[in-house]
This record gives structure tokens, C-alpha cells and sequence, in this order.
């Protein structure tokens, strides 16, 4: 068995997540994770390998509100898990504690600790949501045949330094390497491979995660029919790209790109454009209705992006933005816009 690389847990302890695993009994489960992408999708995976929720729900934050509230408790539901959500309203966690006991397993910058007698919350620094999960449930369960699938979602999210040990030794078990090159993760060979059609998936079938969650199977490399639908998406990624390279508009030590497409590829987009440009700031955005939504990437950490998105819409009514320092994101209203990329050339 391969050996696990215990987190540095910022908040909570492990001896009340397992108290709380050990206490489920046959009252409903809802488990809730992040729709956007591969850590997401992953996370809701290994979790529920060991579960089995009555409801695997995929959302975005904007769906962290009273409806939710209301759908959980009138189905009745126990016991909630989330995963891979940043929960930034305190309200929100206090309506489910009403007539539910909670679970959080996050990898998100904590701006609460919500860990309480009805919530349990575990948080840790520089390992993404999936590993965080694995790493818990594999104490209560053998989860090895999922190791490559979580693998792969360290790989998407870009954290895979921390646990590097791990990674190393899991893409030897399938016969691949696991290579560093200036800090960033080699982009070729069977995990990458894996790791970029799943992501394709889940853009091709956003906001339907579970679809992609249901096509993955224990065995490695075994996803199903989802590389027929990835291939949709690369060619419209590829088309998007040398735009960007043609349309790109400068700003002090970084670029800024306004894009369209057909696909929600915005996070795909710019973590290729950012492993390209690994020392620059590198934002891109797009407009969603009456919001323009954009994302943030600086893969040398040098700026911390959490901060510097924050102060870009400071002063935006209804805009949010945050995330962590090496990849951050928000949105705001559209009539703010001019006003936006005026404060990205005086950064």
C-alpha cells in the first residue's frame, strides 16, 4: 500500500471527522461538492464510495443560498456533506444546522471556522479537496483502486508539491513518471492525458457533473465513453487560445483576455495560458448576462492573487471575488467593467 502524506490541517481534527463518519446510520445524506471542475467531481467520488448519499448534488457557489436550505430540509435530510466549496456565509451553515449535522472538507483559504456541536469542518493548505477526502476515508476504507483518479485531480488543480511523494509513487504503480519542470508537473504522458479529457468532459457536460462522476470507473484509465465528448471541446480550446495570443492586452508584469465561447471553458483556458506564462498575472474574462465572470492565474506566486482580486472589484455592489494566491477568481456587475480594466493597468 502506498503511503499517504498526512495534510497540515489549518482547522479541524481528525478524531471528530471519524466520529462523525462512525455515527451515520440510516438517516438521509446529502453530499454536496463543487460543479466546475475535476476536484470537484473527484471529491464527490471518493466520499461517496464510502457513504453511498442518497443525493449527490453538484452546485456553484452562487447556489450556496435559502433555496438550497429549503430543498435539504424538506428532503429530509440528516446529515449534509460538502466538498471542494468555499462557504463564505456563516447564515448559510447555521439555517442547515437546524435539522441537519454537517461536514466540510474544503481546501479553500478558511475565512470561518465553522466547526461547532451540528458541524465538523477540516481544512488544509496546498492539497486539493480530492486528496483531503482520500486521505480521511481511506482510514475508514481501501480506496487504492481510486488513487489514479484522485492523482489526477491533484494534477488539475495544481496541487501536487506538498504530496509529491504520493504522486511519485502512484504514477510508478500505472507505469508513468511523475516529472516537475520549474515547479509545474510535466504536461504529457498517461496521467495527463487522463487528467485533460476528464477535464474536457466536465466542461462538455456542465453543469451535469454527475454524468461524468457516473462514467468513471474503479479501474484505471477506465472513463467510460468521456473522451468522445472531450474532443468537442479541445478544438474550440485550441481555436480560443490563438485568440489569445493575437488579442491579448497587456498590464504591469501580466494580460488580460476577453473570450466567447459555446463551452464554460474559462478555468481550462486559463491554466493552459498560465502554464504557458508561468511568471506572469493572467486574467481573462467573459460576460454572463447582466455579470462579467473572470479568473486569475500567477503559477510563481509572487502575487497573491487572493488578495489582488478582492481589491480589484472593491467597492463593486454584489461583486465577489477570492480563492487562493496562485489562482482566484469573481464577478460583478457588467456596468462595472470599464471601471475594472482601468484598475488592472495601475496595478
Amino acid at each position: 500500500m502506498i503511503k499517504l502524506v498526512k495534510p497540515g490541517f489549518v482547522v479541524g481534527k481528525e478524531k471528530r471527522f471519524y466520529d462523525f463518519i462512525k455515527n451515520l446510520g440510516p438517516e438521509k445524506i446529502a453530499l454536496i461538492s463543487h460543479v466546475t471542475d475535476l476536484d470537484g467531481v473527484v471529491s464527490a467520488s471518493v466520499v461517496n464510495k464510502v457513504v453511498s448519499a442518497n443525493v449527490v448534488k453538484f452546485v456553484n457557489y452562487n447556489e450556496l443560498d435559502e433555496k438550497l436550505v429549503k430543498e435539504l430540509k424538506e428532503g429530509k435530510f440528516a446529515k449534509v456533506i460538502f466538498t471542494d466549496l468555499m462557504i463564505k456565509n456563516p447564515v448559510f451553515i447555521k439555517e442547515i444546522e437546524k435539522f441537519a449535522e454537517i461536514l466540510i472538507i474544503d481546501h479553500h483559504p478558511a475565512e470561518f471556522d465553522y466547526n461547532s456541536d451540528k458541524t465538523v469542518f477540516i481544512n488544509a493548505k496546498g492539497y486539493c479537496a480530492a486528496y483531503l477526502c482520500y486521505y480521511l476515508f481511506s482510514k475508514t476504507q481501501n480506496l487504492e483502486s481510486l488513487d489514479w483518479l484522485v492523482a489526477c485531480a491533484c494534477i488539475a488543480d495544481f496541487q501536487y508539491t506538498r504530496n509529491g511523494k504520493w504522486m511519485k509513487q502512484v504514477f510508478e504503480k500505472y507505469g508513468d513518471e511523475f516529472v516537475i519542470i520549474r515547479k509545474m508537473a510535466r504536461e504529457r504522458g498517461v496521467f495527463w492525458d487522463l487528467t485533460e479529457n476528464l477535464n474536457l468532459a466536465i466542461v462538455y457536460f456542465k453543469p451535469n457533473a454527475e454524468r461524468v462522476m457516473r462514467s468513471i470507473g474503479n479501474e484505471f484509465r477506465n472513463i467510460g465513453d468521456l473522451e468522445n465528448f472531450s474532443n468537442a471541446v479541445r478544438g474550440e480550446l485550441f481555436v480560443i487560445e490563438k485568440k489569445f495570443d493575437m488579442e491579448k492586452l497587456n498590464f504591469n508584469d501580466g494580460f488580460f483576455f476577453e473570450f466567447e465561447c459555446v463551452f464554460p471553458i474559462k478555468s481550462l483556458l486559463i491554466n493552459k495560458i498560465s502554464r504557458k506564462y508561468s511568471d506572469k498575472t493572467i486574467i481573462i474574462g467573459e460576460k454572463k448576462g447582466d455579470y462579467y465572470s473572470f479568473s486569475s492565474r500567477r503559477q510563481d506566486g509572487k502575487i497573491d492573487l487572493n488578495l489582488l482580486v478582492r481589491k480589484l472589484i472593491e467597492g463593486f455592489e454584489n461583486g465577489t471575488a477570492g480563492g487562493h494566491p496562485k489562482a482566484a477568481a469573481g464577478d460583478f456587475p457588467v456596468k462595472y467593467l470599464e471601471e475594472f480594466k482601468k484598475r488592472l493597468k495601475e496595478i
